[in-house]
């Protein structure tokens, strides 16, 4: 079983050597692998995640959704649409999170500029792709990037081989 640093790394730079040009994600890969490893030892432990996008981001949203549990050999993973709409009241989508799932985190992309991504920063153990500021947990992302939504769809990936490694015991998430 390989460490998941080490996977990271073989991973990053295959991607790189088929031309993705993965080479930017390479100089972050200790935050990001921190990251990764946090949010797969959650799924593990049967946390589900509940995905939110903000506005110009909606169509990774979508692609997630659709290819997250689409045509692979493995267990379906508990990451999820979040269904509420801004309007509705915070307090009332926490209470109805907390009846309908046992253990649950969000996984965040876009930026901080709305409730559903402070109700996602101040959850413990979510998953966040955060735009245009740098915070603690997350991993931070540049919205004027020329490439950035090649670079959304790379994370993606990354983190989908990630998750299958992990649930096929080809990795160990303690470093």
């Amino acid at each position: 079983m390989e460490k998941i640093s080490d996977w990271m790394l073989k991973t990053i730079r295959e991607e790189n050597n088929h031309g993705f040009l993965s080479g930017w994600l390479e100089e972050e890969r200790f935050k990001w692998t921190k990251l990764v490893s946090n949010t797969l030892t959650q799924i593990m432990n049967e946390t589900s995640f509940l995905l939110i996008c903000d506005s110009p981001r909606e169509w990774l949203k979508s692609y997630i959704l659709s290819h997250i549990n689409a045509h692979k050999n493995r267990p379906f993973v508990p990451i999820l649409d979040f269904p509420f709409s801004p309007h509705q009241d915070l307090q009332n989508i926490k209470d109805v999170l907390g009846i309908a799932y046992r253990d649950y985190a969000f996984f965040y992309i876009g930026k901080r500029n709305n409730a559903f991504a402070e109700l996602a920063i101040g959850h413990e153990n979510s998953f966040l792709w955060i735009l245009d500021e740098s915070l603690q947990d997350a991993f931070s992302l540049n919205s004027n990037h020329p490439m950035l939504d090649f670079r959304l769809l790379q994370l993606y990936k990354i983190f989908d081989l990630a998750l299958s490694a992990c649930i096929f015991g080809k990795i160990s998430l303690d470093d």
